[in-house]
């Protein structure tokens, strides 16, 4: 990986956007089929899977940005991939995980639909059609609001199923998404959020620098996820130099030669 820092922005970039797209053809070979059939699954194991294929999604998005002029976006997935990675460590973590992530989908829409009526309330004038917002309170507000209130006791307001803020939920799952959050993810967060910090008097290449940061921090956070998946489901029972080939994928476009790439296998899945 130190071999990074001998190329220039545009090869480095590119060597860091097939590092995330070596790791999606691994998933496709070695990981989704697997979880594809799985025939029953518990309310815990769904969490870990719809975390899966939400990052799976955001990475088949990811992986049609190819240019600098993407830089934006690339950076806009590369954060919300680390906050799945650190979300799908979460899940045995936090007391009644599984539970609350699943409960956070109604308090969640709960809060959205109320927020809709209070918008319509305050201005009758306004063309929204609130019916199907009207139908949903009436029908779920007292049995979500109780099991919010079971749930989540002393958090005032639910803003993520954990019940904590990110800082404290990368603090809890630990490294190696700690020094992730303090040294690059600040960085992803000024192409979110609205001004000018992050594109203001920088030279061209700066953008494509900031894609390949997004490529490489997009590539651990699915790594983590991957890894995750591979050891929950326990696909390496069935596949034993499964976790070797994950390491290859990742380390395989920094590859520049067929002997190189015969070398690095041979070590990883031997």
């Amino acid at each position: 990986m130190s071999a990074v820092a001998t190329f220039g922005p545009l090869q480095t970039a590119d060597r860091l956007y097939t590092m995330v797209k070596s790791l999606s053809e691994f998933d496709k070979m070695e990981v989704r089929g697997v979880i594809e059939t799985l025939l029953s699954t518990s309310d815990r194991e769904r969490c870990f899977i719809g975390t899966y294929h939400r990052t799976t999604a955001n990475i088949a998005t990811l992986l049609e940005l190819k240019q600098p002029r993407h830089f934006q976006a690339v950076a806009m997935l590369a954060r919300g991939l680390f906050e799945l990675a650190v979300d799908i460590r979460l899940i045995d973590a936090i007391p009644d995980g599984p539970r609350k992530i699943l409960e956070f989908t109604d308090v969640e829409k709960l809060r959205c639909a109320r927020r809709v009526l209070r918008f319509k309330a305050a201005n009758p004038a306004a063309e929204v059609d609130t019916t199907i917002y009207s139908s949903f309170v009436a029908n779920n507000e007292n049995r979500i609001d109780a099991a919010k209130s079971m749930l989540w006791p002393t958090t005032k307001s639910v803003s993520h199923w954990s019940g904590l803020k990110l800082p404290a939920r990368v603090a809890l799952v630990k490294s190696p998404f700690e020094e992730i959050y303090e040294v690059n993810y600040p960085q992803l967060s000024w192409y979110v959020h609205s001004g000018l910090t992050g594109v203001v008097n920088l030279k061209a290449e700066t953008f494509t620098l900031v894609c390949g940061s997004a490529f490489k921090l997009a590539a651990d956070a699915y790594w983590e996820v991957l890894i995750t998946m591979i050891r929950e489901f326990k696909i390496a029972k069935a596949n034993e130099k499964i976790e070797g080939k994950l390491k290859a994928a990742k380390l395989l476009p920094f590859t520049d030669t067929p002997e190189q790439v015969k070398q690095l296998l041979e070590a990883l899945t031997r």
